[in-house]
């Protein structure tokens, strides 16, 4: 089966809310085998969890990156492809008179890269992206 997704930093972790939004957690449980995961949301995922403070919660983040993300979903390195994407994104976008956030334009690029659908809680801070490229996005938050 193809895959359709790929799911941004704030999808994921939403299972991990301590009130998560039962919508999207059911979307994402039945979208897990069209979903996949880009290697700089990834990051993100891990700097986040490694800022925090060392305690309980943090041990249960990094066992629920590895336990559930790392062993439920491929997880997409940002490839040749996606950098000749992301170097496009931003040079249209600096040809505009604006940056590219580095790791939101990586995520894009990676998504162009592999036809998938960037599903993302921050749709505005694609919306620069979505104009000068072939960026297609959800907010399962709004559906």
């Amino acid at each position: 089966m193809q895959s359709i997704y790929l799911l941004d930093t704030n999808i994921i972790s939403e299972v991990t809310k301590p009130k998560p939004n039962q919508k999207v957690v059911r979307k994402i449980l039945e979208t897990r085998s069209l979903s996949k995961i880009g290697s700089v949301g990834f990051e993100e995922m891990l700097y986040g969890v490694k800022k925090l403070p060392v305690c309980k919660k943090q041990s249960d983040l990094f066992t629920f990156c590895i336990d559930y993300v790392q062993r439920n979903y491929e997880i997409l390195p940002f490839d040749i492809h996606a950098s000749w994407i992301h170097s496009d994104i931003r040079e249209r976008l600096e040809a505009k008179g604006k940056k590219a956030p580095l790791a939101d334009s990586m995520i894009a690029a990676t998504a162009i890269a592999n036809n998938l659908v960037l599903v993302t809680r921050n749709v505005k801070d694609f919306d620069e992206i979505r104009q000068v490229s072939a960026l297609m996005v959800e907010n399962w938050f709004d559906e």
